[in-house]
Protein backbone atom coordinates (compact mmCIF):
# COMPACT_ATOMS: atom_id res chain seq x y z
CA UNK A 1 0.00 0.00 0.00
CA UNK A 2 2.96 2.67 0.84
CA UNK A 3 4.59 1.76 -2.15
CA UNK A 4 1.77 2.05 -4.06
CA UNK A 5 1.32 5.62 -2.85
CA UNK A 6 4.87 5.95 -3.78
CA UNK A 7 4.24 5.36 -7.14
CA UNK A 8 1.25 7.58 -7.40
CA UNK A 9 2.93 10.27 -6.19
CA UNK A 10 3.77 13.12 -8.81
CA UNK A 11 7.30 13.04 -9.97
CA UNK A 12 7.68 16.84 -8.99
CA UNK A 13 6.64 15.59 -5.64
CA UNK A 14 9.03 12.97 -5.80
CA UNK A 15 11.65 15.62 -6.53
CA UNK A 16 10.27 17.95 -3.76
CA UNK A 17 11.11 15.43 -1.22
CA UNK A 18 14.50 14.28 -2.40
CA UNK A 19 15.65 17.77 -2.32
CA UNK A 20 13.68 18.22 1.21
CA UNK A 21 15.58 15.46 2.77
CA UNK A 22 18.73 16.67 1.42
CA UNK A 23 18.19 20.24 2.65
CA UNK A 24 17.06 18.84 6.07
CA UNK A 25 20.63 17.04 5.83
CA UNK A 26 22.49 20.00 5.01
CA UNK A 27 20.96 21.63 8.07
CA UNK A 28 21.18 18.61 10.68
CA UNK A 29 24.91 18.87 9.76
CA UNK A 30 25.38 22.38 9.90
CA UNK A 31 23.51 22.46 12.83
CA UNK A 32 25.89 19.57 14.15
CA UNK A 33 29.13 21.95 12.79
CA UNK A 34 27.79 25.20 14.87
CA UNK A 35 27.43 23.06 17.79
CA UNK A 36 30.96 22.03 17.71
CA UNK A 37 32.01 25.28 16.98
CA UNK A 38 30.12 26.81 19.29
CA UNK A 39 31.47 24.24 22.26
CA UNK A 40 35.29 24.96 21.27
CA UNK A 41 34.76 28.48 21.28
CA UNK A 42 32.85 28.22 24.69
CA UNK A 43 36.11 25.71 25.80
CA UNK A 44 38.42 28.01 24.60
CA UNK A 45 37.25 31.02 26.07
CA UNK A 46 37.28 29.13 29.70
CA UNK A 47 40.85 28.40 28.74
CA UNK A 48 41.54 32.26 28.31
CA UNK A 49 39.35 33.48 31.44
CA UNK A 50 40.34 30.86 33.65
CA UNK A 51 44.08 29.84 32.96
CA UNK A 52 45.71 32.02 30.44
CA UNK A 53 44.28 35.40 31.82
CA UNK A 54 45.42 34.32 35.20
CA UNK A 55 49.05 33.92 34.09
CA UNK A 56 49.11 37.44 32.70
CA UNK A 57 48.20 38.51 35.80
CA UNK A 58 50.48 36.84 37.92
CA UNK A 59 53.33 37.72 35.48
CA UNK A 60 52.61 41.51 35.58
CA UNK A 61 51.81 41.13 39.85
CA UNK A 62 55.58 39.36 40.11
CA UNK A 63 57.32 42.48 37.60
CA UNK A 64 55.54 44.95 39.49
CA UNK A 65 56.55 43.93 42.66
CA UNK A 66 60.15 43.27 41.18
CA UNK A 67 60.87 46.47 39.08
CA UNK A 68 58.50 48.84 40.50
CA UNK A 69 59.00 48.21 44.46
CA UNK A 70 62.12 45.96 45.16
CA UNK A 71 64.38 47.88 42.42
CA UNK A 72 62.81 51.53 43.08
CA UNK A 73 63.93 50.61 46.78
CA UNK A 74 67.22 49.45 45.93
CA UNK A 75 67.89 52.64 43.54
CA UNK A 76 66.87 54.87 46.36
CA UNK A 77 69.71 53.22 48.95
CA UNK A 78 71.91 53.85 46.10
CA UNK A 79 70.32 57.13 45.79
CA UNK A 80 69.67 56.93 41.80
CA UNK A 81 66.05 58.91 42.83
CA UNK A 82 64.91 60.56 45.30
CA UNK A 83 62.49 59.92 48.40
CA UNK A 84 59.49 61.42 46.96
CA UNK A 85 59.78 60.35 43.28
CA UNK A 86 60.21 56.70 44.60
CA UNK A 87 57.26 57.13 47.02
CA UNK A 88 55.15 58.07 44.35
CA UNK A 89 56.09 55.37 41.92
CA UNK A 90 55.91 52.88 44.53
CA UNK A 91 52.29 54.16 45.36
CA UNK A 92 51.50 53.79 41.90
CA UNK A 93 52.42 50.44 41.70
CA UNK A 94 50.17 49.76 44.99
CA UNK A 95 47.45 50.82 43.14
CA UNK A 96 48.06 48.36 40.46
CA UNK A 97 48.65 45.87 42.97
CA UNK A 98 45.71 46.07 44.62
CA UNK A 99 43.60 45.83 41.25
CA UNK A 100 45.44 42.76 39.69
CA UNK A 101 44.88 40.87 43.00
CA UNK A 102 41.19 41.89 43.53
CA UNK A 103 41.07 40.26 39.95
CA UNK A 104 42.68 37.40 40.86
CA UNK A 105 40.77 36.94 43.90
CA UNK A 106 37.02 37.67 42.12
CA UNK A 107 38.31 35.03 39.06
CA UNK A 108 39.48 32.14 41.52
CA UNK A 109 36.25 32.80 43.48
CA UNK A 110 34.75 31.78 40.08
CA UNK A 111 36.34 29.16 39.63
CA UNK A 112 35.88 27.88 42.80
CA UNK A 113 31.82 27.92 42.28
CA UNK A 114 33.27 25.07 39.23
CA UNK A 115 34.82 23.29 42.21
CA UNK A 116 38.80 24.04 41.49
CA UNK A 117 40.85 25.90 44.44
CA UNK A 118 43.85 26.73 42.09
CA UNK A 119 44.83 29.94 43.94
CA UNK A 120 44.78 28.24 47.08
CA UNK A 121 48.34 27.54 47.07
CA UNK A 122 49.71 31.25 46.62
CA UNK A 123 46.86 33.02 48.47
CA UNK A 124 48.75 34.00 51.64
CA UNK A 125 51.80 35.39 49.49
CA UNK A 126 49.40 37.56 47.50
CA UNK A 127 47.75 39.54 50.29
CA UNK A 128 51.19 39.55 51.76
CA UNK A 129 52.43 41.53 49.51
CA UNK A 130 49.99 44.18 49.86
CA UNK A 131 51.42 44.38 54.06
CA UNK A 132 54.92 44.82 52.35
CA UNK A 133 54.20 47.44 49.56
CA UNK A 134 52.75 49.33 52.53
CA UNK A 135 55.45 49.24 54.68
CA UNK A 136 57.68 50.13 51.67
CA UNK A 137 55.44 53.35 51.39
CA UNK A 138 55.27 53.93 55.00
CA UNK A 139 59.22 53.61 55.17
CA UNK A 140 59.59 56.32 52.12
CA UNK A 141 56.86 58.50 53.86
CA UNK A 142 59.61 58.89 56.37
CA UNK A 143 62.37 59.30 54.72
CA UNK A 144 64.55 57.23 57.02
CA UNK A 145 67.54 55.36 54.98
CA UNK A 146 68.24 52.95 58.21
CA UNK A 147 64.73 51.99 58.07
CA UNK A 148 63.97 51.63 54.48
CA UNK A 149 67.84 49.44 54.38
CA UNK A 150 66.65 47.19 57.35
CA UNK A 151 63.15 46.50 55.53
CA UNK A 152 64.84 45.85 51.76
CA UNK A 153 67.98 43.52 53.16
CA UNK A 154 65.44 41.56 55.96
CA UNK A 155 61.84 41.38 54.23
CA UNK A 156 61.70 42.95 50.94
CA UNK A 157 64.33 40.48 49.19
CA UNK A 158 63.40 37.49 50.91
CA UNK A 159 59.55 38.60 49.80
CA UNK A 160 60.56 38.50 46.45
CA UNK A 161 61.96 35.66 46.25
CA UNK A 162 59.19 34.13 47.99
CA UNK A 163 56.59 35.64 45.96
CA UNK A 164 58.46 34.75 42.41
CA UNK A 165 58.39 30.93 43.29
CA UNK A 166 55.13 31.02 44.37
CA UNK A 167 53.81 32.73 41.02
CA UNK A 168 56.16 29.67 39.29
CA UNK A 169 54.36 27.04 41.13
CA UNK A 170 50.95 28.74 40.45
CA UNK A 171 51.80 29.18 36.37
CA UNK A 172 52.42 25.50 36.36
CA UNK A 173 49.74 24.95 37.94
CA UNK A 174 47.57 26.62 35.46
CA UNK A 175 49.41 25.59 32.38
CA UNK A 176 48.71 21.78 33.75
CA UNK A 177 44.94 23.21 33.50
CA UNK A 178 45.89 24.34 30.24
CA UNK A 179 47.09 20.67 29.22
CA UNK A 180 43.93 19.27 30.63
CA UNK A 181 41.27 21.83 29.18
CA UNK A 182 43.45 21.15 25.72
CA UNK A 183 43.02 17.03 26.73
CA UNK A 184 39.38 17.94 27.10
CA UNK A 185 39.00 19.97 24.09
CA UNK A 186 40.65 17.49 21.47
CA UNK A 187 38.66 14.27 23.06
CA UNK A 188 35.57 16.83 22.16
CA UNK A 189 36.64 17.18 18.96
CA UNK A 190 36.81 13.83 18.14
CA UNK A 191 34.06 12.74 19.45
CA UNK A 192 32.37 15.45 17.16
CA UNK A 193 34.87 14.26 14.19
CA UNK A 194 33.07 10.96 14.34
CA UNK A 195 29.88 11.95 14.72
CA UNK A 196 29.79 14.28 11.94
CA UNK A 197 31.40 11.08 9.63
CA UNK A 198 28.85 9.04 10.74
CA UNK A 199 26.23 11.56 10.04
CA UNK A 200 27.66 12.02 6.43
CA UNK A 201 28.25 8.87 5.32
CA UNK A 202 24.91 8.23 6.66
CA UNK A 203 23.41 11.03 4.54
CA UNK A 204 25.38 9.92 1.51
CA UNK A 205 24.18 6.45 2.05
CA UNK A 206 20.62 7.42 2.43
CA UNK A 207 20.88 10.10 -0.31
CA UNK A 208 22.58 7.45 -3.04
CA UNK A 209 19.26 4.98 -1.91
CA UNK A 210 16.59 7.24 -2.24
CA UNK A 211 18.03 9.36 -5.22
CA UNK A 212 18.65 5.45 -6.87
CA UNK A 213 14.67 4.62 -6.22
CA UNK A 214 13.78 8.07 -7.50
CA UNK A 215 15.36 7.69 -10.70
CA UNK A 216 14.52 3.96 -10.87
CA UNK A 217 10.90 5.40 -10.23
CA UNK A 218 11.78 8.35 -13.29
CA UNK A 219 13.59 5.88 -15.70
CA UNK A 220 10.84 2.54 -15.31
CA UNK A 221 8.31 4.26 -17.32
CA UNK A 222 10.32 5.89 -19.36
CA UNK A 223 11.93 2.53 -20.59
CA UNK A 224 8.33 1.61 -21.38
CA UNK A 225 7.44 4.80 -23.39
CA UNK A 226 10.44 4.03 -25.75
CA UNK A 227 9.53 0.35 -25.91
CA UNK A 228 6.42 1.44 -27.21
CA UNK A 229 7.33 4.25 -29.40
CA UNK A 230 9.63 1.66 -31.07
CA UNK A 231 6.76 -0.86 -31.52
CA UNK A 232 5.43 1.94 -33.28
CA UNK A 233 7.69 3.28 -35.27
CA UNK A 234 7.72 -0.44 -36.74
CA UNK A 235 4.19 0.16 -38.08
CA UNK A 236 2.50 -2.29 -34.64
CA UNK A 237 -0.67 0.29 -33.93
CA UNK A 238 -1.82 -2.44 -31.45
CA UNK A 239 0.62 -2.29 -28.91
CA UNK A 240 -0.78 -0.64 -25.69
CA UNK A 241 1.59 0.40 -23.13
CA UNK A 242 0.25 -1.14 -18.97
CA UNK A 243 0.24 1.07 -16.28
CA UNK A 244 -1.98 1.68 -13.33
CA UNK A 245 -0.18 4.79 -11.57
CA UNK A 246 -1.74 8.14 -11.18
CA UNK A 247 0.75 10.18 -11.53
CA UNK A 248 2.24 12.48 -14.86
CA UNK A 249 3.53 9.25 -15.96
CA UNK A 250 0.38 7.03 -16.14
CA UNK A 251 -1.01 10.16 -17.74
CA UNK A 252 1.93 9.77 -20.48
CA UNK A 253 1.12 6.53 -21.00
CA UNK A 254 -2.69 6.78 -21.16
CA UNK A 255 -1.90 9.87 -24.01
CA UNK A 256 0.71 7.14 -25.83
CA UNK A 257 -1.93 4.64 -25.63
CA UNK A 258 -4.86 7.41 -26.80
CA UNK A 259 -2.62 8.36 -29.55
CA UNK A 260 -1.78 5.15 -31.13
CA UNK A 261 -5.61 4.19 -31.06
CA UNK A 262 -6.04 7.35 -33.00
CA UNK A 263 -3.49 6.28 -35.87
CA UNK A 264 -4.37 2.77 -35.86
CA UNK A 265 -8.37 4.35 -37.05
CA UNK A 266 -6.60 7.24 -39.35
CA UNK A 267 -4.48 5.07 -40.74
CA UNK A 268 -7.21 2.35 -41.10
CA UNK A 269 -9.43 5.20 -43.25
CA UNK A 270 -6.05 6.35 -45.02
CA UNK A 271 -6.34 3.34 -46.75
CA UNK A 272 -9.65 2.97 -47.47
CA UNK A 273 -9.77 6.31 -48.92
CA UNK A 274 -6.67 4.97 -50.61
CA UNK A 275 -8.15 2.38 -52.81
CA UNK A 276 -10.57 5.22 -53.73
CA UNK A 277 -8.57 7.92 -54.78
CA UNK A 278 -6.35 4.91 -56.50
CA UNK A 279 -8.86 4.27 -58.77
CA UNK A 280 -10.29 7.82 -59.38
CA UNK A 281 -6.74 8.45 -60.32
CA UNK A 282 -6.80 5.91 -62.58
CA UNK A 283 -10.17 7.20 -64.75
CA UNK A 284 -9.22 10.93 -64.67
CA UNK A 285 -5.65 9.82 -66.06
CA UNK A 286 -7.63 7.72 -69.16
CA UNK A 287 -9.89 11.24 -69.52
CA UNK A 288 -6.60 13.34 -70.00
CA UNK A 289 -4.89 10.98 -72.09
CA UNK A 290 -7.11 11.16 -74.76
CA UNK A 291 -7.90 15.35 -74.01
CA UNK A 292 -3.88 15.08 -74.74
CA UNK A 293 -4.16 13.97 -77.84
CA UNK A 294 -6.68 15.93 -79.41
CA UNK A 295 -5.27 19.35 -78.06
CA UNK A 296 -1.69 18.03 -79.75
CA UNK A 297 -4.11 17.72 -83.17
CA UNK A 298 -4.94 21.20 -82.63
CA UNK A 299 -1.91 22.26 -82.13
CA UNK A 300 -0.02 21.41 -85.09
CA UNK A 301 -2.65 22.84 -87.72
CA UNK A 302 -2.96 25.95 -85.60
CA UNK A 303 1.67 25.93 -85.74
CA UNK A 304 1.60 25.46 -89.90
CA UNK A 305 -1.26 28.35 -90.32
CA UNK A 306 0.49 30.54 -87.89
CA UNK A 307 3.81 29.64 -89.93
CA UNK A 308 2.34 30.61 -93.19
CA UNK A 309 0.76 33.69 -91.92
CA UNK A 310 4.11 34.73 -90.26
CA UNK A 311 5.66 34.68 -93.28
CA UNK A 312 2.91 37.02 -95.56
CA UNK A 313 3.77 39.14 -92.53
CA UNK A 314 7.44 39.20 -92.94
CA UNK A 315 6.98 39.65 -96.71
CA UNK A 316 4.97 42.39 -96.05
CA UNK A 317 6.82 44.26 -92.89
CA UNK A 318 10.05 43.81 -95.49
CA UNK A 319 8.62 45.45 -98.54
CA UNK A 320 6.75 48.06 -96.58
CA UNK A 321 10.79 48.53 -94.90
CA UNK A 322 12.43 48.71 -98.52
CA UNK A 323 9.65 51.30 -99.76
CA UNK A 324 10.44 52.81 -96.92
CA UNK A 325 14.13 53.20 -97.36
CA UNK A 326 13.06 54.23 -100.88
CA UNK A 327 11.11 56.97 -99.88
CA UNK A 328 13.79 57.81 -97.63
CA UNK A 329 16.54 57.70 -100.43
CA UNK A 330 13.98 59.91 -102.80
CA UNK A 331 13.79 62.69 -100.48
CA UNK A 332 17.31 62.10 -98.78
CA UNK A 333 18.35 62.33 -102.53
CA UNK A 334 16.32 65.66 -103.61
CA UNK A 335 17.56 67.18 -100.30
CA UNK A 336 21.00 66.42 -101.09
CA UNK A 337 20.87 67.84 -104.70
CA UNK A 338 19.54 71.23 -103.20
CA UNK A 339 22.30 71.29 -100.71
CA UNK A 340 24.98 70.31 -103.38
CA UNK A 341 23.19 73.35 -105.75
CA UNK A 342 23.92 75.10 -102.50
CA UNK A 343 27.13 74.11 -102.40
CA UNK A 344 28.25 74.77 -105.48
CA UNK A 345 27.33 77.98 -105.44
CA UNK A 346 29.11 78.24 -102.24
CA UNK A 347 32.30 76.91 -103.59
CA UNK A 348 32.11 79.13 -106.64
CA UNK A 349 32.42 82.17 -104.49
CA UNK A 350 35.03 80.40 -102.38
CA UNK A 351 37.18 79.61 -105.30
CA UNK A 352 36.87 83.38 -106.83
CA UNK A 353 37.90 84.42 -103.29
CA UNK A 354 40.87 82.25 -103.38
CA UNK A 355 42.60 83.17 -106.60
CA UNK A 356 42.00 86.88 -105.45
CA UNK A 357 43.94 85.58 -102.21
CA UNK A 358 45.99 83.54 -104.35
CA UNK A 359 47.36 86.99 -105.84
CA UNK A 360 47.74 88.92 -103.13
CA UNK A 361 50.25 86.02 -101.59
CA UNK A 362 51.80 86.63 -104.45
CA UNK A 363 52.45 90.06 -104.41
CA UNK A 364 53.38 89.67 -100.78
CA UNK A 365 56.16 87.05 -101.61
CA UNK A 366 57.82 89.18 -103.79
CA UNK A 367 57.86 91.77 -101.10
CA UNK A 368 59.24 88.84 -99.03
CA UNK A 369 62.26 88.14 -101.25
CA UNK A 370 63.00 91.61 -101.75
CA UNK A 371 63.84 92.10 -98.23
CA UNK A 372 65.35 88.82 -97.96
CA UNK A 373 67.70 90.65 -100.02
CA UNK A 374 68.20 93.33 -98.44
CA UNK A 375 69.16 91.17 -95.44
CA UNK A 376 71.26 89.48 -97.48
CA UNK A 377 73.15 93.26 -97.97
CA UNK A 378 73.45 93.91 -94.44
CA UNK A 379 74.86 90.42 -93.80
CA UNK A 380 77.62 91.00 -96.25
CA UNK A 381 77.79 94.57 -94.30
CA UNK A 382 78.60 92.65 -91.21
CA UNK A 383 80.93 90.07 -92.58
CA UNK A 384 83.15 92.47 -94.04
CA UNK A 385 83.25 94.52 -90.83
CA UNK A 386 84.21 91.23 -89.42
CA UNK A 387 87.12 90.75 -91.68
CA UNK A 388 88.43 94.44 -91.12
CA UNK A 389 87.99 93.55 -87.01
CA UNK A 390 89.47 90.65 -87.46
CA UNK A 391 92.70 92.71 -89.02
CA UNK A 392 92.17 95.09 -86.45
CA UNK A 393 92.59 92.50 -83.86
CA UNK A 394 96.27 91.17 -85.44
CA UNK A 395 97.27 94.77 -86.21
CA UNK A 396 96.84 95.44 -82.01
CA UNK A 397 98.48 92.27 -81.37
CA UNK A 398 101.33 92.94 -83.43
CA UNK A 399 101.89 96.21 -81.43
CA UNK A 400 101.37 93.85 -77.91
CA UNK A 401 104.43 92.60 -79.10
CA UNK A 402 106.54 95.18 -79.92
CA UNK A 403 105.29 97.07 -76.62
CA UNK A 404 106.73 94.07 -74.35
CA UNK A 405 105.86 92.93 -70.89
CA UNK A 406 103.76 96.74 -70.92
CA UNK A 407 101.53 95.20 -73.62
CA UNK A 408 100.76 92.02 -71.87
CA UNK A 409 96.90 93.23 -71.42
CA UNK A 410 96.53 94.87 -74.59
CA UNK A 411 97.48 91.54 -76.07
CA UNK A 412 94.77 89.43 -74.11
CA UNK A 413 92.10 92.21 -75.17
CA UNK A 414 93.20 91.83 -79.14
CA UNK A 415 93.26 87.62 -78.64
CA UNK A 416 89.28 88.51 -77.63
CA UNK A 417 88.42 90.54 -80.17
CA UNK A 418 90.22 88.24 -83.00
CA UNK A 419 88.18 85.88 -81.31
CA UNK A 420 84.96 87.49 -81.43
CA UNK A 421 85.94 88.91 -84.51
CA UNK A 422 85.86 85.26 -86.21
CA UNK A 423 82.52 84.00 -84.30
CA UNK A 424 80.91 87.10 -86.12
CA UNK A 425 82.28 86.03 -89.10
CA UNK A 426 80.83 82.34 -88.46
CA UNK A 427 77.39 83.69 -87.28
CA UNK A 428 77.25 85.78 -90.39
CA UNK A 429 78.05 83.01 -92.93
CA UNK A 430 75.32 80.80 -91.13
CA UNK A 431 72.61 83.78 -91.41
CA UNK A 432 73.53 84.25 -95.28
CA UNK A 433 72.90 80.27 -95.66
CA UNK A 434 69.82 80.94 -94.35
CA UNK A 435 68.77 84.07 -96.26
CA UNK A 436 69.89 82.23 -98.93
CA UNK A 437 67.45 79.18 -98.30
CA UNK A 438 64.53 82.14 -97.62
CA UNK A 439 65.39 83.44 -101.06
CA UNK A 440 65.16 79.79 -102.79
CA UNK A 441 62.07 79.23 -100.83
CA UNK A 442 60.04 82.22 -101.92
CA UNK A 443 60.85 81.69 -105.49
CA UNK A 444 59.72 77.74 -104.95
CA UNK A 445 56.64 79.54 -103.85
CA UNK A 446 55.71 82.33 -105.89
CA UNK A 447 55.67 79.59 -108.74
CA UNK A 448 53.51 77.10 -106.85
CA UNK A 449 51.06 79.98 -106.30
CA UNK A 450 50.79 80.85 -109.83
CA UNK A 451 50.42 77.21 -110.53
CA UNK A 452 47.56 76.77 -108.43
CA UNK A 453 45.86 80.16 -109.46
CA UNK A 454 45.59 79.14 -112.37
CA UNK A 455 43.94 75.56 -111.37
CA UNK A 456 41.58 77.40 -109.30
CA UNK A 457 40.46 79.31 -112.41
CA UNK A 458 39.80 75.88 -114.27
CA UNK A 459 38.11 74.62 -111.19
CA UNK A 460 36.17 77.35 -110.97
CA UNK A 461 34.43 76.84 -114.55
CA UNK A 462 34.40 73.27 -113.97
CA UNK A 463 32.01 73.68 -110.80
CA UNK A 464 29.38 76.17 -113.02
CA UNK A 465 28.70 73.46 -115.58
CA UNK A 466 28.10 70.87 -112.30
CA UNK A 467 25.56 72.98 -111.23
CA UNK A 468 24.01 73.23 -114.36
CA UNK A 469 23.73 69.78 -114.48
CA UNK A 470 22.83 69.22 -110.76
CA UNK A 471 19.57 71.92 -111.46
CA UNK A 472 18.48 69.37 -114.00
CA UNK A 473 18.40 66.56 -111.52
CA UNK A 474 16.65 68.03 -108.86
CA UNK A 475 13.57 68.77 -111.32
CA UNK A 476 13.29 64.92 -112.00
CA UNK A 477 13.54 63.84 -108.41
CA UNK A 478 10.98 66.92 -107.59
CA UNK A 479 8.75 65.11 -109.68
CA UNK A 480 9.28 60.98 -108.55
CA UNK A 481 8.53 62.12 -104.80
CA UNK A 482 5.10 61.92 -104.72
CA UNK A 483 4.52 59.24 -106.36
CA UNK A 484 7.37 56.99 -104.28
CA UNK A 485 5.41 58.47 -101.21
CA UNK A 486 1.68 57.00 -102.37
CA UNK A 487 3.29 53.52 -102.94
CA UNK A 488 4.91 53.25 -100.05
CA UNK A 489 1.55 54.54 -97.68
CA UNK A 490 -0.52 51.77 -99.52
CA UNK A 491 2.50 48.85 -98.71
CA UNK A 492 2.24 50.14 -95.31
CA UNK A 493 -1.62 49.34 -95.58
CA UNK A 494 -0.98 46.21 -96.43
CA UNK A 495 1.90 45.02 -94.06
CA UNK A 496 -0.48 45.84 -90.88
CA UNK A 497 -3.34 43.99 -92.42
CA UNK A 498 -0.89 41.12 -92.32
CA UNK A 499 0.73 41.95 -89.46
CA UNK A 500 -2.73 41.76 -87.61
CA UNK A 501 -3.90 38.33 -88.70
CA UNK A 502 -0.32 37.36 -87.88
CA UNK A 503 -0.49 38.37 -84.00
CA UNK A 504 -4.11 37.06 -84.01
CA UNK A 505 -3.24 33.80 -85.07
CA UNK A 506 -0.04 33.86 -82.73
CA UNK A 507 -2.27 34.49 -80.34
CA UNK A 508 -4.55 31.12 -81.39
CA UNK A 509 -1.33 29.15 -81.62
CA UNK A 510 -0.09 30.43 -78.07
CA UNK A 511 -3.67 29.42 -76.91
CA UNK A 512 -3.53 25.97 -78.40
CA UNK A 513 0.03 25.69 -77.07
CA UNK A 514 -0.31 26.42 -73.76
CA UNK A 515 -3.77 24.39 -73.22
CA UNK A 516 -2.00 21.48 -74.87
CA UNK A 517 1.37 21.73 -72.02
CA UNK A 518 -1.27 22.47 -69.47
CA UNK A 519 -2.59 18.96 -70.75
CA UNK A 520 0.53 17.44 -70.70
CA UNK A 521 1.34 19.19 -67.33
CA UNK A 522 -2.11 17.55 -66.16
CA UNK A 523 -0.87 14.14 -67.07
CA UNK A 524 2.42 14.54 -65.63
CA UNK A 525 0.70 15.67 -62.05
CA UNK A 526 -1.72 12.80 -62.22
CA UNK A 527 1.02 10.22 -63.54
CA UNK A 528 3.00 11.23 -59.50
CA UNK A 529 -0.55 11.69 -57.90
CA UNK A 530 -0.76 8.00 -58.99
CA UNK A 531 2.47 7.30 -57.82
CA UNK A 532 1.99 8.98 -54.46
CA UNK A 533 -1.08 7.12 -54.05
CA UNK A 534 0.74 3.81 -54.41
CA UNK A 535 3.55 5.05 -51.89
CA UNK A 536 0.76 5.91 -49.40
CA UNK A 537 -0.53 2.42 -50.02
CA UNK A 538 2.76 0.69 -49.69
CA UNK A 539 3.20 2.95 -46.76
CA UNK A 540 -0.22 2.17 -44.94
CA UNK A 541 0.25 -1.69 -45.79
CA UNK A 542 3.66 -1.04 -43.09
CA UNK A 543 1.01 -0.52 -40.44
CA UNK A 544 -0.54 -3.25 -38.35
CA UNK A 545 -4.03 -2.89 -37.66
CA UNK A 546 -6.90 -4.45 -35.98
Amino acid sequence: MAFQLVRDLSVRWRLLGFIFFMLLFIALAGTGGLIGMRDTKASLSEVYNNHVKPMEELRQLNEIIKFDVVTTVERVLYEQITMNVANDKVSSAYEKIDQIIDQLLAENKNNIGGGADWLAPGRTKITEARVVVQEVINALGKKDVDLIDTLFAKRLELFQDEFGAVVNTLIIGRISAVKGEYDKAEKRYRTSQVAFTITIVLGVCVGLIIGFLLMKSINDPLVKIRKGLNILKEGDLTYKLPDSSQNEFGELIEGFNQMAAYLENLISQIQHAGIQVTSSITEIAASTRQQEATLTEHAATTSEIAASTNEIAATSANLMVTMRKVNSLTANAAAAAEDGHSGLADIDKTMVMMEAATGAIVGKLSVLSEKAGDIAGVVKTINKLADQTNLLSLNAAIEAEKAGEYGTGFSVVATEIRRLADQTAVSTYDIEQMVQGVQSAVAASVMGIDKFARDVHDSVESIRDGSERIEGVIEQVQVLKPQVKSISEGIEAQALGARQISDATSQLNSAAQQSAESIGQSSLTIERLQQAAKGLQNAISLFKVA
